[in-house]
């Protein structure tokens, strides 16, 4: 959950980032989910419950004031 965090606020590194694009990026127009983490399509099982995809989902499902705290430490509490 720390990994998603970082990545809903840009603080990974540049190729571990580019996994986590958020839907804003994706679509020029405003959507609902546009403050979300992007899930991008797969097809296969084992992709499905990988951390790039399920770990998405997760997050995605809590609400936008826990993933949108100022600090990392008041994330983990």
């Amino acid at each position: 959950m720390v990994m998603l965090y970082k990545a809903n606020n840009n603080c990974l590194e540049g190729r571990v980032q580019a996994f986590f694009e958020p839907t804003a990026a994706v679509h020029k127009h405003g959507t609902r989910q546009s403050k979300l983490l992007y899930v991008k399509k797969v097809n296969t099982t084992h992709r499905l419950l990988s951390i790039t995809v399920r770990g998405i989902h997760i997050c995605n499902g809590l609400a936008s004031g826990i993933t949108h705290l100022p600090s990392l430490q008041q994330f983990k509490k």
